[in-house]
């Protein structure tokens, strides 16, 4: 892996590349683990950049947005939402060894929890979790499990609902989906036959 920039605004940094990565763009520095994404796979430079667009949209109506990761894995979406200005993010995988990565690397970036920043909380876990509403919820999953997981996921979104990991035959099931769930989809991207949408709660 080799660093990469994504969106307007943040750049993919593999650890041991990070003394070299300096200009005006945001550093967002991944130790992969042996097992886990760089953040350089399409579905998850997808979920980055319509992440960059639902932070600046919400900047201008909540300050310190709260975050839910859905699957973080190593932690990119999770600390890219930090970067971005997220107050308390919460991030949960089902594989223990997946939220030690995603903790390692919120550490590489130099973020902890305190009370003047929020806080990011990751535990090993499901959906059974999942409490309350947030302003964001990512989930970068494959298609069946997004489905799935629909109920769950589109009753803890506040305002901005993140889906990626959609593979191009799957596209039109996961839209069909959510859409009778009662939410919008208001962005779509695609890129080497992966998809991935914005979805906003109306109102």
């Amino acid at each position: 892996m080799r660093s990469i920039e994504v969106g307007e605004r943040l750049r993919v940094v593999p650890y041991w590349e990070r003394s070299f990565a300096a200009d005006d763009r945001i550093n967002l520095v991944i130790d992969p683990g042996p097992a886990f994404g760089a953040g350089d796979h399409p579905s998850t430079i997808m979920a980055l950049e319509l992440l960059e667009f639902a932070m600046a949209a919400l900047a201008k109506q909540v300050d310190g947005p709260t975050v839910l990761d859905v699957g973080t894995g190593a932690g990119v979406l999770a600390i890219a939402a930090r970067l971005l200005g997220a107050g308390t993010i919460v991030g949960f995988d089902t594989d223990a060894a997946a939220v030690y990565t995603a903790r390692r690397n919120f550490r590489l970036n130099h973020m902890a929890c305190n009370e003047t920043r929020g806080c990011a909380h990751l535990f090993v876990g499901g959906t059974e979790a999942m409490a309350g509403a947030f302003d964001v919820v990512l989930a970068n999953l494959a298609a069946p499990t997004l489905i799935k997981l629909s109920s769950d996921l589109c009753r803890s979104v506040g305002r901005y609902l993140i889906l990626s990991g959609i593979g191009e035959a799957m596209g039109r099931a996961v839209l069909q989906t959510y859409v009778r769930q009662g939410i919008e989809l208001i962005r779509s991207t695609e890129r080497e036959e992966w998809n991935a949408g914005l979805w906003m709660r109306p109102g």
